[in-house]
């Protein structure tokens, strides 16, 4: 009994993760402007990140693999917001025509 509930709540952790992944790629696809696509990718993939090693967290349920997993998340929640900003930096600094694209909050 307590394995079908562990595997059930791993699954649905990893379907929702995967949903998630799944509207971040449609993100990246629909938008046209690069600093759009690599904002939906950011912020959508860290999310999709952490129900996925949920899931298998849950799906382990083991003392010797939980902090390994725990450790990569922590590193990739940390690696790929860090990695889309410079790649963002990079855009802005290389495109001539980003700014035209942007829309500028008014900061008075």
């Amino acid at each position: 009994m307590t394995d079908t509930v562990w595997f059930v709540l791993s699954a649905l952790c990893f379907a929702v993760g995967l949903f998630i992944i799944g509207t971040a790629v449609l993100g990246v696809f629909r938008f046209r402007f690069a600093l759009n696509r690599i904002h939906s990718a950011a912020m959508l993939d860290t999310m999709g990140i952490f129900f996925i090693l949920l899931g298998l967290m849950l799906a382990v349920r083991s003392a010797a693999f939980l902090p390994k997993l725990i450790l990569l998340l922590l590193l990739l929640w940390i690696g790929s917001p860090l990695t889309s900003h410079l790649v963002s930096r990079l855009e802005l600094s290389t495109d001539e025509t980003a700014r035209e694209n942007m829309e500028e909050e008014d900061r008075t």
